[in-house]
């Protein structure tokens, strides 16, 4: 988990402790009734959310709360959330879910309920395919050339696994991923998945390695604490939508590359 995601979410328990009494969340029944389903997206964190140009908000969130609100057969509507209001949101009745890189915590489990993982974030590498590296391990030398993006956690878990290699910062991811194709790096250490979109535009192949003991972030649907029923639902219908290859494939259409760590599937949950 990211410095800036620990941060956020201590924020928004914060938020969520000195906020007055509750509304009370809407249940499967109401949400049935009402025939509309609200689902907070953070539309400032692509590929999960984004504004296209028609400042309307799209990414792989979006289609995920698109195809839940289908198979309830209701309508969506979509709030605005940043990273410190998801939780608050939840426990306040202004949105019936919510995603957003929602990681599951034993902190945010007491406040509110999450469905099976819908996505993973952990350490990797990408590299071009010629490279000669086989894992992570094998970036830790002096005539290795990493690129980064200055001020991101992946730099520190560089100095404190690779510190060997050498490295260079750029400021945005772009900039990175254009190095890396143009030869001026050996290989960029991150979340890789958040990576993927920026190497569309390049033919040569991509190689991902793998940390061999990732430390995996597991990214949920947030409902309200006690929400059950739709807490079920919810878990059968994610399950389907893994199953049936709806999740894999909308997460290559936007992320650009399968998920670095895939989610065991269970029927058990």
């Amino acid at each position: 988990m990211s410095a800036l995601k620990i941060i956020c979410g201590l924020a928004g328990m914060a938020l969520v402790a000195m906020s007055p009494a509750p509304a009370s969340a809407h249940s499967l029944d109401d949400i049935l009734s009402a025939k509309k389903l609200v689902v907070g997206i953070n539309p400032n964190l692509p590929p999960l959310g984004r504004f296209n140009d028609k400042n309307e908000i799209e990414g792989f969130d979006v289609d995920v709360a698109t195809k839940l609100s289908q198979m309830l057969g209701v309508d969506v509507s979509l709030v605005q959330v940043n990273s410190a209001d998801r939780v608050p949101f939840l426990v306040t009745g202004k949105a019936d879910i919510v995603l957003g890189a929602l990681t599951r915590t034993p902190d945010r489990a007491k406040v509110i309920d999450f469905s099976l993982p819908i996505q993973t974030e952990a350490i990797s590498a990408m590299t071009l395919k010629d490279k000669p590296f086989k894992t992570l391990a094998d970036l830790d030398s002096a005539d290795v050339h990493l690129i980064e993006v200055r001020g991101t956690t992946p730099v520190e878990y560089v100095k404190t696994h690779m510190p060997k290699a050498q490295v260079t910062l750029f400021d945005n991811y772009p900039d990175a991923v254009r190095a890396l194709f143009q030869g001026r790096g050996d290989a960029i250490v991150d979340v890789v998945d958040y990576i993927g979109p920026y190497t569309k535009t390049y033919k040569t192949e991509t190689r991902i390695i793998l940390d061999s003991k990732p430390d995996v972030d597991y990214d949920c649907i947030g409902v309200a604490h006690g929400n059950d029923a739709l807490k079920s639902w919810l878990n059968t219908a994610v399950f389907q939508l893994q199953t049936n290859g709806f999740m894999a494939t909308t997460y290559k259409k936007w992320f650009g590359i399968d998920m670095v760590y895939p989610i065991p599937v269970t029927p058990y949950f």
